[in-house]
């Protein structure tokens, strides 16, 4: 299932709270995959981007991304390597 996470929750990603409510969404839905499309998006910060992978990867279900965009691609990478040593 495609989720268009700009559409739903906004262009500007910045509550870790806001990430936590994302992933806990999926993971109430039946479908086991996910990809997030970060087409519209235009910020993201650590903080957003650290709970969205912390959750990702307490969630059971297959969860990916699609169309990050250089400047936000630089702070999911630094938050996904801090999350996955």
């Amino acid at each position: 299932m495609l989720i268009n996470v700009g559409a739903e929750f906004g262009t500007h990603l910045e509550s870790s709270e806001l990430a936590v409510e994302l992933i806990d969404i999926l993971n109430k839905l039946p479908e086991d995959s996910f990809i997030i499309d970060f087409k519209d998006v235009n910020v993201v910060t650590m903080n957003y981007a650290q709970a969205y992978y912390t959750s990702k990867l307490d969630s059971p279900k297959n969860i990916s991304e699609i169309n990050i965009s250089d400047e936000i691609s630089v702070v999911m990478g630094a938050a996904d390597e801090a999350c996955n040593p």
